[in-house]
């Protein structure tokens, strides 16, 4: 049995996730910190996924249904149940190392400007083959103005989020964690990222929401955060020039080396009969 007030709330939010969570909750369980229960938030998940969710709940596991209302309603409601002081976010199909939660944190307890701990990050395919790692530097609000420099993965101080009213419920096609580390630095809270591959993120390559947002959403989610936080832009007006004028440099050059490849002049000869007959059929 756990203490009353375990320190640590793991909170899980599940769509959908019956062929992976049990993996997750493992490494979960299998942490060198042991003091955490674990709140997994079935957010509208099919029907397979809450017979097992079903069988998982114990002294140390609890299981909130909503609605599918999306990641940062789950999220949210995870954090609102959480007895924890500290709060870690994983998605259902994700795993971290045993020593993360320990190292984690001994962080918070030694450093009160810090709102959140993650980590560097192993992306993995499904057969676990680790395909490249992911290195994102944390910081203040200047490191996270026009990149997200956090994995969504964290140990949360519940106060942080408390100060930032939480996950933003309207964002529902990714980028909420972004948004949501730029709000708590914007608080003066700093994230913190452990120099470790301590994060395991699951790579999918279909039906995955971060490649869907990235594809289909990714303007409509920039947006809606700069338009949100058209204060902060205005007051960094300068940085916001030299970072759309970089984007646009770094654009005509990939213009520039495109043209030039092999590839573009093979179907500009291609393709030169086609435009020809168009013309001819343009001046009649």
């Amino acid at each position: 049995m756990i203490d009353e007030r375990p320190i640590v709330s793991v909170v899980i939010p599940c769509f959908n996730d019956e062929d992976y969570i049990q993996e997750t909750i493992q490494s979960v369980l299998c942490q060198t910190f042991q003091n955490f229960e674990i709140v997994i938030v079935d957010d509208g998940s099919n029907e397979s996924t809450k017979q097992l969710l079903s069988t998982l709940i114990n002294d140390r596991i609890k299981v909130i249904t909503q609605n599918n209302k999306g990641p940062s309603s789950a999220r949210n409601a995870g954090f609102a149940a959480a007895k924890g002081n500290y709060v870690l976010m994983i998605d259902a199909d994700d795993t971290f190392e045993i020593s993360f939660l320990q190292k984690a944190v001994k962080i918070l307890n030694e450093n009160s400007v810090i709102g959140a701990v993650s980590s560097y990050c192993n992306m993995f395919i499904e057969n676990h083959e680790v395909i490249y790692h992911h290195y994102p530097k944390g910081g203040n609000l200047k490191d996270f103005l026009f990149d997200n420099n956090s994995v969504s993965f964290a140990l949360i101080r519940k106060e942080a989020w408390q100060d930032i009213d939480g996950y933003d419920e309207e964002m529902t096609n990714g980028f909420e964690d972004w948004e949501f580390w730029i709000r708590m630095t914007k608080k003066q809270w700093d994230i913190y990222v452990i120099p470790e591959l301590l994060f395991n993120y699951r790579k999918k390559t279909r039906n995955s929401v971060d490649l869907k947002s990235k594809l289909y959403y990714r303007e409509s989610n920039l947006s809606y955060i700069y338009k949100k936080h058209q204060d902060l832009y205005r007051s960094h007006f300068s940085e916001v020039i030299d970072f759309w004028t970089d984007l646009a440099q770094r654009h005509k050059r990939n213009e520039i080396k495109y043209k030039k490849s092999l590839e573009y002049k093979i179907g500009m000869v291609i393709l030169f009969p086609v435009r020809m007959i168009k013309r001819i059929f343009k001046i009649k």
